[in-house]
């Protein structure tokens, strides 16, 4: 059954905006999506931020309740989206509260580059998470977590060549440095009656299309919009060109992109979107429903 209406609230993105004065921008995301299900109102925290400061400063300006969460994803590892987790989890009042991510969230992600090295993955141990009341669901498979809201476990890269990628990163297996495949990088799929399917993306390391493509075979339904980052700020013009002309293959109708999209991909996507692309931004807030069909 799909859900009735979703209202994204951006509470950390790397831009802010004007609507709501004091906000705090920095390099991350954080998006709390408030679902109508069935009549009953739920609230998932998609990924944390890198500072849990800044995003309960927002959430507080905003007018959110982080307190009420029932559920926190995690779409990967790496400390701009996970490095606010253990200041969140400290906030939620329902414990255990629920983190659903990949298994490999807690695998190191080292960054080797100029001669210096530096782990940018989950600041934070399950085992302490746990002691403040987190309880981790990790899983590669899909999984519905409420009527029509799907976490789309593991990506399978069916378009390789459209898979972003991070160089000079790796984690350990072994005892042995490995380059790092970033499997665990996921998102949602949400099914909006009267709407469409909603796919939100934290970064998009396993490639904007193929998470399309796959929320496409898992819930049988196109993509009508997407939301997040995707990753392409360091993609050549020809790379970003491929990308927007699959996901309108693939039946994409409407972007709402930041965070790690980049200036060119967001100026390409503007072109071939016009007034579909959004630019998001901390403080942004966006209600997908059978209503906006009519708008």
């Amino acid at each position: 059954m799909p859900v009735k209406l979703l209202r994204i609230h951006v509470l950390a993105d790397d831009y802010a905006g004007y609507e709501v004065r004091g906000l705090y921008a920095q390099h991350g995301l954080s998006l709390l999506l408030e679902l109508y299900i069935d009549g009953v109102k739920r609230l998932i925290l998609f990924d944390t931020g890198q500072d849990g400061y800044a995003v309960l400063h927002n959430a507080k300006l905003m007018k959110l309740d982080i307190g009420s969460v029932d559920a926190i994803v995690l779409s990967h590892s790496h400390y701009d989206h996970t490095g606010g987790v253990l200041d969140i989890v400290k906030q939620v009042e329902k414990k255990p509260i629920p983190i659903i991510a990949h298994p490999d969230i807690a695998k190191p992600a080292i960054h080797i580059a100029k001669n210096w090295i530096r782990d940018v993955g989950l600041p934070h141990s399950l085992d302490v998470l746990e002691k403040h009341g987190a309880k981790p669901l990790l899983l590669s498979q899909p999984l519905e977590i409420a009527s029509g809201v799907v976490f789309l476990g593991e990506i399978p890269r069916y378009r390789p060549e459209l898979t972003a990628s991070i160089t000079n990163l790796y984690t350990i297996e072994n005892g042995k440095l490995v380059p790092h495949d970033i499997k665990d990088d996921t998102g949602l799929a949400i099914d909006v009656e009267g709407y469409g399917v909603v796919l939100i993306s934290g970064c998009g390391h396993s490639g904007v299309v193929n998470m399309v493509i796959h929320a496409k075979r898992v819930l049988g339904k196109d993509v009508r919009a997407v939301v997040g980052g995707i990753h392409l700020a360091s993609a050549n013009r020809d790379t970003v060109e491929r990308v927007l002309e699959a996901l309108r293959s693939e039946g994409v109708e409407e972007l709402y992109l930041g965070h790690c999209t980049g200036l060119r991909a967001e100026y390409l996507a503007m072109e071939r979107y016009g007034d579909r692309f959004t630019k998001i931004y901390t403080g942004f807030v966006k209600t997908f429903s059978s209503r906006e069909l009519e708008s």
